[in-house]
């Protein structure tokens, strides 16, 4: 055999890989192995899902985006949550304080186990509406249920420490339009791995990127959408196939996944709907209102709304509704919340992943309860 044959059949034997697959292979190696979002019911959800190839749509996103943006790492889908609801006040912000709590505690302390990640957490609050407040109280509310049963208790001293320190690594955002959230994800990469570094997670993982309030802008968008469309209209300029709507969410959706891809990061959101639930192959579905290029993005979605309480009797008076009031309020309190995975669009999934769910206790529904001082999860522990 010649030289060059025998340098061809050893070059054929040699696996190529880019920097960006090798870099990722020594990372994976080197990290523990966590669950992504350290509470048990969407753990199993959420394998289900990444166990399985993606949906249809989800492979043709997938391709549509490597073939843009090279290099791009065949891997399982992201780790992409939305938690909605069809009415206020449902829980998807305080199951969004457990899923910052969980990710900014560190595993241990002082050798006692806490169940954190103590990863770095990014949070883009388009509502306004996310409390640091709140976050500090379900932290203590936390820590207090994963130590109760220690000796000697952890100090108040040490408590605050350990809260403040860990609030240090969170990273909070406040866009203000659409284009302002755009802006900021494409900002993201460079200001946490900036050099020096301004900030203080440079030796944290970025374990989470929290998006509250998804559709805090959906009315201006299509307002801002439709007057483009009839400013072009009446200019007779020529149409455009996308509505500049849906191409602020194909950005977005392109920018979240960049990050995902630099950071190995969860991402979730939470988002609010516009319709009733109905029933989707014999299980709970939600109709979205996003674009459906958000929608393919998603691995998992699940919906959350407050328990059921029952009704005043009919023809009850006001003087007996007014001396039942206390105990009507001490039931609406004690009242928890349901989660469960939203079915719809579940005829695009793989005929594996509707089986893998339908295995999971309840089919991966969940309650949990809210108090003032933590949020618990009833099924499962927090790992």
């Amino acid at each position: 055999m010649s030289a060059g044959g025998l340098g061809e059949e050893l070059l054929s034997g040699v696996k190529e890989e880019s920097l960006d697959e090798l870099l990722r292979a020594l990372r994976d190696a080197q990290t523990p192995h966590l669950s992504e979002l350290g509470i048990v019911p969407l753990d199993r959800s959420l394998k289900a899902f990444q166990a399985f190839s993606s949906s249809r749509q989800q492979a043709q996103l997938y391709t549509q985006w490597s073939t843009q943006h090279q290099p791009f790492v065949k891997e399982k889908p992201p780790a992409a949550i939305e938690i909605t609801s069809a009415a206020a006040c449902s829980g998807k912000l305080q199951l969004l304080y457990l899923l910052v709590t969980i990710a900014l505690l560190p595993a241990s302390y002082q050798d006692q186990s806490l169940g954190g990640r103590g990863q770095a957490v990014a949070l883009l609050d388009l509502s306004g509406k996310f409390s640091i407040l709140r976050l500090r109280d379900v932290m203590h509310g936390h820590i207090a249920l994963k130590l109760e049963d220690t000796s000697p208790a952890l100090s108040n001293g040490n408590l605050i420490s350990l809260i403040s320190e860990s609030l240090v690594h969170l990273h909070v955002f406040r866009p203000q339009s659409t284009s302002s959230l755009i802006t900021t994800l494409a900002s993201m990469p460079s200001y946490l791995l900036s050099q020096p570094y301004t900030h203080y997670s440079a030796n944290r993982m970025l374990g989470l990127v929290a998006i509250n309030d998804l559709s805090a802008f959906l009315w201006q968008d299509r307002l801002s959408s439709d007057d483009e469309a009839r400013l072009s209209a009446t200019s007779g300029a020529e149409k455009v196939n996308s509505n500049l709507f849906i191409e602020h969410y194909r950005e977005l959706v392109t920018l979240l996944r960049r990050i995902h891809d630099l950071f190995l990061c969860t991402i979730v959101a939470t988002n609010w709907g516009l319709s009733s639930p109905t029933s989707v192959m014999g299980q709970p579905g939600l109709r979205p209102h996003l674009p459906a290029v958000w929608n393919n993005f998603c691995t998992l979605k699940v919906v959350v709304e407050r328990d059921k309480v029952s009704r005043f009797m009919p023809g009850i008076s006001v003087q007996e509704a007014s001396g039942e009031k206390a105990q009507r309020w001490a039931a609406v309190e004690k009242s928890g919340f349901s989660a469960w995975v939203n079915w719809w669009g579940s005829e695009v999934w793989r005929a594996e992943v509707r089986e893998a769910l339908k295995g999971l206790e309840r089919a991966g529904a969940f309650s949990f309860h809210v108090t003032k001082d933590c949020v618990v999860i009833n099924e499962g522990r927090n790992t």
